[in-house]
């Protein structure tokens, strides 16, 4: 899903997490900050994809906005193959920037050409157009 605003994150704090489990981190927070625009659902909605991915774990987040910038506080409480942990991950979302509507309708109209291998032929693309491109 492609989304008007973008963020770059940042971990700051891993505990002790492996690469791999942060990255999955990660790439749950850009989902949640793509899919939902108010701090107080975004925290449950980040909270649930995080139980959905690694399962029955007690799972807290916590989101602070500065300015345009988010951190997100989560806190992983459970029991993993007879191991306790008690992991927590700090993060700062820094706002990169607004993509324009046409930036938007770009990507969307190349990624439907390249998935369902539709030829440039096919689409009507006024003949002034063809000539600039």
């Amino acid at each position: 899903m492609q989304t008007v605003h973008q963020y770059v994150l940042e971990p700051v704090k891993t505990g002790d997490l492996d690469n791999k489990t942060v990255a999955k981190m990660l790439e749950i927070i850009q989902t949640g900050l793509g899919s939902v625009y108010d701090l107080e659902r975004f925290s449950d909605v980040v909270e649930k994809m995080i139980v959905e991915r690694f399962g029955d774990y007690n799972v807290g987040t916590r989101v602070a906005g500065m300015r345009k910038n988010i951190f997100i506080m989560i806190r992983i409480r459970g029991v993993k193959v007879n191991e306790q942990y008690n992991d927590d991950l700090l993060i700062k979302a820094k706002f990169q920037g607004v993509r324009s509507l046409q930036d938007l309708a770009a990507h969307q109209v190349a990624c439907s050409i390249r998935n369902n291998l539709v030829s440039l032929e096919q689409l009507l693309i006024p003949s002034l157009a063809k000539k600039v491109v």
